[in-house]
């Protein structure tokens, strides 16, 4: 009976190893840094060192704008919601870092992707975390083409629309100097 018992949770065994060693794979692709390693994505242009894709959006306050209209400046676009609390905390360092550069250093971009929420949300959450000069719009199928699968998604882009930098964590407020300065 214990040799058909061990039979039965060898595959079992095997299998979750398999499952750990891929993950463990998965998660070299990136360093500790936030940089991709190697290009996973090149047909997207998603990826660290590819121009990002175009985007049209309407500011809530200043109207259109286009990914090209905001070239000439580092822009920092930040994928979130008004409810998402480690957003909340990230959105408040890069208020901090943006307000001691001057305010004109860098753009930013909050895109909002909960389709519930609306423009009396979003400018109660530019009041509290944000930043008067931010552009903030609802996601109007620009997360899609950022490939946005979850939230606090960032990436940030040069003055000539190429990414530089691309995270998931809580945004400490040293990551976003260390991320932004080069490029400013």
């Amino acid at each position: 009976m214990k040799g058909k018992t061990a039979m039965k949770k060898g595959p079992v065994i095997l299998l979750l190893s398999l499952v750990f060693v891929a993950g463990c794979i998965g998660q070299s692709q990136t360093g500790s840094t936030g940089y991709a390693t190697e290009d996973v994505s090149r047909e997207t242009g998603l990826e660290r060192g590819f121009s990002a894709p175009p985007f049209q959006l309407e500011d809530v306050e200043q109207g259109d704008f286009t990914g090209d209209s905001l070239r000439g400046r580092p822009l920092f676009i930040f994928f979130t919601t008004t409810w998402c609390t480690p957003c909340q905390l990230g959105a408040k360092n890069l208020a901090r870092y943006d307000a001691e550069t001057g305010d004109n250093a860098f753009n930013v971009l909050i895109v909002f992707v909960d389709p519930g929420e609306g423009e009396e949300k979003f400018r109660q959450w530019k009041l509290s975390f944000g930043r008067d000069d931010w552009y903030i719009a609802p996601d109007n199928g620009m997360a899609e083409n950022y490939a946005v699968q979850y939230l606090d998604t960032k990436y940030v882009l040069d003055k000539e629309g190429i990414i530089k930098w691309k995270n998931l964590e809580i945004l400490a407020y040293e990551r976003a100097k260390e991320v932004l300065n080069p490029l400013i």
